[in-house]
């Protein structure tokens, strides 16, 4: 007889998700964590933030999701009693033909989402701060806004240890076997532990763990702005500016204490976890400001605060969501998620717990992990 229903391996994001959306269906749960922490530095969950946006630019399949998932956020707040989601409006900025612009306003149109189209001036006029060339425009979204990153993670963690989840710290996991369609062994530095099924949510540890998909790991840095200037931006909306070039760059409002979060979206170097460059550099600084000529207040502040976080890109930059090939469907895997993941994870995690639970729950075409573009040549 098996330990646990499920074992969870990874307690980042998405890992709590699935934790917490076992928990509450009363499946025995057990999630193992490398590191001696929950909401480290290491990885890709950490820090105050992350964007969460419904006109969704990258594909209009993502928008039932995050949908989906921005209801999820409210009843985790609800059920926790915390403020984990604030509604601050969006602004998507660019030329009209930019990816950022024409495919937030596909997805509004498509899904019926409400939206404007503003013109550089009005852009302007109501937040002075945007800066935008006479020939860009920018699409006005008013269900976007941003999650309280750790708070969020904790709270799910927290929530389900409540419910009966065992989470262990320190567990780095060696080997996940299947000894039959039934019964999945996992052994630790520490330990041994049996379950009807595993999910496994490795972060950009899946780079190394998963060579038949064409994972990547990209460095990233942001940063965060701070002085008298920047604060009349407290009531800003979240916001991606497309420049000439096609890079991205976004940001949240001013919040006291914290500064303005600004930073790349892709563009980064490629690493691996175990290698990457944890400091921040002057390189990286430079990299940031050559984007900002849209938020040249920015530009004139000093820096408060700069980090590393770390993307595990797919090369179609869609996420990996299903049954592992290698074992007899009891193996689950959630990866890939290409710096965009963090807004679906109640909704991602939901996912992968009715994957586990259910051997004819059919996966989502889009994220399958046998689709050809993920496939390493």
């Amino acid at each position: 007889m098996a330990d646990y229903d499920v074992i969870v391996v990874g307690v980042g994001i998405m890992g709590s998700a699935a934790i917490y959306h076992a928990a509450r269906r009363g499946l025995k749960t057990l999630g193992l964590e490398q590191f001696g922490q929950l909401g480290h530095s290491l990885g890709s969950s950490h820090g105050q933030t992350r964007v969460i946006r419904q006109a969704y630019f990258e594909h209009p399949d993502y928008v039932p999701l995050v949908q989906d998932a921005w209801n999820q956020w409210q009843e985790l707040e609800r059920l926790t009693r915390q403020s984990l989601l604030v509604q601050t409006g969006g602004l998507m900025m660019g030329l009209p033909t930019s990816e950022v612009v024409a495919g937030a306003k596909t997805a509004a149109i498509d899904h019926h989402l409400p939206y404007e189209i503003w013109e550089s001036d009005q852009v302007s006029k109501r937040f002075p701060a945007f800066h935008l060339a006479p020939d860009e425009v920018a699409v006005w979204e008013p269900m976007a806004g941003y999650i309280k990153a750790e708070s969020s993670l904790l709270a799910m963690a927290d929530y389900s240890a409540a419910l009966g989840a065992v989470i262990q710290t320190g567990e780095t996991v060696q080997t996940v076997t299947a000894r039959s369609p039934h019964l999945v062994e996992v052994t630790t530095n520490n330990n041994r532990f049996t379950a009807r099924s595993a999910i496994v949510t490795v972060g950009p540890w899946g780079s190394q763990w998963f060579s038949q998909w064409s994972l990547s790991v990209e460095r990233q840095a942001p940063f965060w702005f701070d002085s008298p200037g920047l604060e009349s931006m407290t009531s800003y909306p979240i916001y991606i500016h497309e420049n000439r070039r096609g890079q991205h760059t976004y940001g949240f409002p001013f919040i006291a204490g914290q500064g303005l979060k600004i930073a790349r979206h892709h563009g980064g170097v490629l690493t691996t976890p175990d290698l990457v460059e944890r400091t921040v550099t002057k390189d990286d600084e430079r990299d940031l400001k050559d984007t900002l000529e849209f938020l040249p207040d920015a530009l004139e502040s000093p820096i408060r605060h700069a980090e590393v976080c770390l993307y595990t890109n797919t090369p179609d930059y869609h996420f990996i969501i299903g049954r592992h090939s290698n074992y007899p469907g009891n193996v689950i895997v959630g990866a890939g998620f290409s710096g965009h993941g963090f807004k679906f994870a109640p909704t991602i995690g939901r996912h992968l717990v009715d994957l586990a639970a259910d051997p004819t729950f059919s996966e989502l075409p889009l994220f399958s992990p046998h689709r050809d573009a993920i496939k390493t040549s």
